[in-house]
């Protein structure tokens, strides 16, 4: 299996000299993986863990690399890098060695307590994988986006294209390197490129299609996982909104929170804070603490901080300096520098007084530029944001009740009361948009059940029921001999008994274990002794 396209130098990792794959190849890579698959690879449990291993092992040890090459990207320190990007893929692995011999295990399901007529059978729920599947990673976190769903993926055992962002150069090359080095070429297999090789991948039959990124290029993917009839995740954006509102606990963590949110890998996070809801109230007392915060983490020239990161490239510097430019609010001084196009810097930015329809509220910021809106009533807060896209997180600074009529009343993939997106460090919970933010979702178990097939497996006795019961399910239903059948099949199948169900009598029977069972034993005695087979043996028809 030729391998030309996916060696990786050290020279390419200095110079960032990425070489795409060749787009006529892709289909032979897609091709090769699809048989590895038909041929049974990653089928046992065990295989897919060995995988992970070596997955592991690389990540261990090509961990300077990594880190450099965000580095090179981003200006993310290596600190963050770790803390945001490799530790999570790191646990996460880890998660699956531990509980994946569990989770695979097939899952019985009781059915004869509620519908007795599966009785005497076995019911099971196998989580199968999927085939081959696509996974589509994003420039803001390259390693973290890129690497968590092929976890997830493997470990459900699917056999993986993974194309990492362009965007990011660096770590796709490092990503590459890792992977090529080792993890098994019938496993997983890179594809590197822009437009033209996202294309083509697009158009090859996966079994599903995991994407990160804007809602423009996710509703592509989605079309071509319709054209195949195949699954799709889609981890996208929006605007998230944090509300303070007048009943907080503590105006300075909640400022140090968002701020956190707002500015780490310099605004360029799916979850960050996108703008800021805040009551009247307090909004005078909040924006001095918010500044503090920002000066507290990054100082009062963040440009020459070792841990501020830089706007990904000069498109998108460009984009944030025009959006700033036409917003209509007020800028708060926050630090002593400004913005340097040069260098892609943007420095951490307040700007109050900004109204709905602000160049700053009309797409997601993605930037560590933070507006404030500021509201009356809460039902005004709310009414605020379910005006828009349901965004992918919501964060709420209240009381217990005041936060929990916010989240009741509002739609988001996620949501957190009193904390921003501290709720991304948790593996036990599923990630995933709603809407225009995503479809789907991942992390932990949920990644298993994304890349699983849930397959219901029925295992039932040849002797049980009888002949004559058993005909109760086909035709003929006509005449006073069958009248039984319906009747009998039905309160077997789909047991109601709604007139017991409403007097106080039912109320006790619902605690009689196979209560439903017992209302249906004496049609079941009846026809057990009275029901004749419907297929005759020719002996019998003499």
């Amino acid at each position: 299996m030729s391998k030309e396209h996916t060696t990786v130098t050290d020279s390419a990792l200095d110079d960032c000299d990425l070489v795409y794959t060749p787009v006529k190849s892709i289909g032979g890579i897609v091709d090769e993986l699809r048989t590895s698959f038909d041929g049974g690879t990653l089928r046992e449990v065990s295989e897919r863990k060995q995988h992970l291993r070596a997955l592991l092992k690389g990540l261990r040890a090509e961990e300077k690399r990594l880190l450099a090459a965000v580095r090179n990207d981003l200006n993310k320190s290596e600190d963050e890098t770790y803390m945001y990007e490799l530790s999570p893929v790191l646990f996460e692995i880890g998660l699956f060695l531990d509980k994946l011999d569990k989770w695979a295990r097939p899952e019985s399901a009781s059915i004869a307590g509620e519908q007795p007529a599966f009785m005497l059978s076995k019911a099971q729920v196998r989580r199968e994988p999927l085939g081959t599947v696509l996974v589509i990673g994003a420039w803001n976190y390259p390693i973290r986006l890129a690497l968590l769903p092929l976890v997830g993926a493997i470990a459900a055992g699917n056999t993986v294209v993974l194309k990492p962002s362009e965007g990011a150069p660096h770590t796709a090359a490092a990503v590459e390197r890792l992977l090529t080095e080792y993890v098994d070429a019938r496993v997983v297999r890179v594809v590197q490129g822009a437009v033209e090789e996202a294309t083509e991948l697009l158009q090859h039959r996966f079994d599903h299609f995991f994407y990160t990124g804007n809602g423009t290029v996710g509703r592509v993917v989605a079309r071509a996982a319709a054209e195949h009839l195949a699954g799709v995740t889609l981890e996208l954006g929006g605007k998230s909104p944090a509300i303070v509102h007048a009943d907080v606990a503590d105006l300075e963590p909640t400022a140090f929170r968002i701020m956190w949110a707002k500015l780490t890998n310099a605004g360029q996070t799916c979850v960050g804070v996108d703008y800021l809801l805040v009551h009247r109230s307090v909004k005078d007392r909040l924006i001095p603490l918010l500044v503090d915060a920002s000066r507290g983490m990054f100082g009062a020239a963040p440009q020459k901080s070792a841990d501020y990161g830089r706007i990904i490239n000069a498109r998108h510097w460009t984009r944030l300096d025009d959006m700033l430019r036409a917003s209509e609010g007020t800028p708060v001084a926050v630090v002593d520098d400004v913005a340097d196009k040069a260098d892609r810097y943007i420095p951490p930015t307040i700007v109050d007084g900004v109204r709905g329809d602000d160049s700053l509220m009309r797409a997601e910021i993605f930037g560590p530029i933070l507006p404030i809106v500021t509201y009356d009533t809460l039902d005004e807060a709310i009414a605020f944001v379910n005006e828009r896209d349901h965004p992918l997180a919501l964060y709420v600074f209240a009381s217990a009740a005041s936060a929990e009529r916010v989240i009741s009343r509002t739609r988001s993939g996620s949501a957190s009361v009193n904390d921003t997106m501290f709720f991304m460090g948790s593996h036990a919970t599923p990630f995933g948009g709603v809407g225009p933010s995503g479809v789907g979702s991942y992390t932990g178990k949920a990644s298993l059940d994304t890349f699983s097939h849930h397959r219901h497996v029925l295992k039932r006795p040849m002797w049980f029921p009888s002949p004559g019961l058993d005909s109760m399910r086909g035709a003929p239903f006509s005449g006073r001999e069958n009248s039984w059948k319906a009747r009998l099949c039905c309160a077997l199948s789909y047991p109601t008994a709604r007139p017991l169900r409403q007097t106080l009598l039912a109320k006790l029977a619902t605690f009689i274990p196979f209560w439903r069972l017992l209302l249906a034993t004496p049609s079941f005695l009846w026809a057990l002794f009275t029901a004749q087979p419907t297929i005759r043996r020719s002996s019998d028809s003499k």
